[in-house]
């Protein structure tokens, strides 16, 4: 049986949408060490392409990026239809801020600066293994 971690790299990747190089690079480190394969987009425009192209099972989304917001791009995908699962990524704590990501159709939110566990349980949470 493979551990999980292998097993999630061969099930499907993540699209993180993140417009700053430190942090995409961050997530993307995180997610790899812990074996989920990752594509980054670095603002909200070059998201909503990558994600037509590539058909990522989730999508991690910073909230403020030029050119289109987190919230614009998530409404773009969501309103394609099956959809995967978009998870705000935030340096806001508010809990306004929380709530209206959940109200735009988010399907959680994280909070920067980015702790792994919380990071790996949403994305096991949200990107289920398939049944061994």
């Amino acid at each position: 049986m493979l551990h999980d971690s292998v097993l999630a790299s061969h099930v499907g990747s993540i699209l993180i949408v993140e417009d700053n190089q430190t942090n995409a690079l961050i997530l993307r480190s995180m997610l790899g060490k812990n074996g989920y394969s990752s594509l980054v987009a670095s603002d909200g425009r070059e998201g909503v392409e990558m994600m037509r192209t590539h058909r990522p099972r989730l999508v991690l989304m910073d909230l403020q990026m030029p050119r289109l917001d987190g919230f614009s791009a998530a409404s773009e995908i969501l309103a394609g239809g099956d959809a995967p699962p978009i998870v705000a990524v935030t340096a806001s704590v508010a809990e306004r801020v929380r709530e209206a990501c959940l109200a735009a159709g988010f399907a959680d939110v994280i909070s920067k600066p980015i702790m792994i566990e919380e990071l790996l349980e949403t994305v096991r949470r949200l990107m289920p293994l398939p049944d061994a």
